[in-house]
């Protein structure tokens, strides 16, 4: 898998989860890194991903993968 950065403006950091907005749904879905770049997604640091937050009345899916610990 390709290392990619995180999309936030000057953030070095490396990318560890893709965020996908559902705005039809207010809902905001944040999962692991994705294997490739992709339009219309959000590649997040740990830092921002843990930090990530959402407009009043939209909810956010946190997707983790079995057998890894979330800090």
């Amino acid at each position: 898998m390709n290392q990619r950065p995180c999309s936030k403006v000057a953030c070095n950091s490396e990318a560890e989860a893709t965020l996908t907005y559902v705005y039809a749904d207010s809902m905001a879905v944040l999962g692991p890194l994705s294997y490739s770049a992709e339009p219309h997604t959000y590649d997040l640091c740990a830092g921002h991903a843990q930090r990530l937050s959402v407009p009043q009345g939209w909810q956010v899916v946190r997707h983790v993968v079995l057998g890894h610990e979330q800090s």
